[in-house]
């Protein structure tokens, strides 16, 4: 997962809000997860293992956003 930071000030505690979708378009399990990191400002960072948690076998899809961050 890359996070970018478009910001003109630093972000910190970023939140993640993952939603797993089946194939009909019915959501099927939600997560989020606090990542206790920094990002500059106007700049990009990636978490190439990010752990979500258990994710229902019924979902086919999976569409993340942010939920929160903190100036820093």
């Amino acid at each position: 997962m890359t996070l970018r930071n478009a910001n003109d000030f630093a972000v910190k505690d970023i939140e993640i809000a993952c939603t797993f979708i089946r194939s009909d378009g019915s959501p099927v399990t939600e997560r989020k997860r606090l990542i206790p990191d920094t990002i500059a400002m106007k700049s990009r960072k990636t978490y190439p293992r990010m752990l979500i948690g258990f994710v229902n076998v019924n979902a086919n899809k999976a569409k993340c956003t942010v939920a929160t961050a903190s100036r820093a």
